[in-house]
């Protein structure tokens, strides 16, 4: 339901806000400088109910609204609800964020350290967080078999160390191989040969010593995965047939 200034008691604006400093002239956005250390990045206005004028953002993948209240000197970062708590500005906001957002995480899984399963001009690409020591990964692997090797699919798997001690000495293992590609292939095919048998003795031989290269990779990997939300391997993230 519309809302309009003088309806402000019957909305709730949660709960983060900042006022321009003193002596400052009043903007439609506080500064860029500030904005950058919140980690905002800012995709532009938007439409929002209320009678704010508001803009659309995000920050990692979190969809963000920015309001700026009628003095103009004063923003608030949060929800508006109406009197039935509905968000009356989510639908607005994720259109506003859906594609700059989508485009960013794409762009994001591009520079990582991905090691390609597959044709490389296959028309689907999907990237998938993966552990060696997953088997939920390993039964991706094996299930996606007909469609890589009829050319259709490339599997990127992106290196991840989260389920066992030696996850981190395999992910190395393989990222340092002379051709990484085939590593992976190999340790998925004896993976999936040992039928679930101890996963730490199964597939490529864990390095005993990490070199700091392979440590700073998967490293990344781990962080980019958890500002993706993602707790799991395997986690995959395709575009569908709108490139969204």
């Amino acid at each position: 339901m519309p809302l309009g200034i003088a309806a402000l008691a019957a909305i709730a604006i949660a709960t983060y806000a900042w006022a321009a400093p003193a002596g400052s002239a009043a903007g439609d956005l506080p500064s860029e400088q500030f904005l950058a250390e919140q980690g905002l990045t800012i995709v532009g206005p938007m439409q929002a109910a209320g009678g704010l004028k508001a803009w659309a953002a995000y920050r990692e993948q979190q969809p963000i609204p920015i309001y700026r209240l009628p003095d103009g000197k004063h923003w608030v970062i949060g929800t508006v609800i109406d009197a039935q708590g509905k968000d009356v500005n989510a639908k607005t906001l994720q259109a506003a964020v859906q594609k700059p957002m989508g485009q960013q995480i794409w762009s994001d899984l591009e520079r990582t350290h991905w090691i390609g399963d597959g044709k490389p001009d296959a028309p689907h690409i999907a990237y998938v967080f993966t552990d060696p020591n997953c088997p939920y990964c390993n039964q991706l692997w094996r299930e996606a078999r007909p469609w890589v090797q009829s050319g259709q699919l490339q599997l990127r798997h992106i290196l991840v160390a989260v389920l066992r001690p030696s996850s981190e000495g395999k992910a190395a293992a393989i990222l340092g191989a002379k051709s990484p590609e085939q590593a992976l292939a190999g340790h998925a095919q004896a993976y999936a040969d040992a039928h679930g048998k101890n996963p730490d003795t199964l597939g490529i031989a864990a390095l005993p010593r990490i070199p700091l290269s392979a440590r700073d990779a998967l490293a990344n990997n781990v962080s980019l995965m958890t500002a993706m939300g993602l707790r799991a391997t395997p986690a995959t993230i395709w575009k569908n047939a709108q490139g969204q």
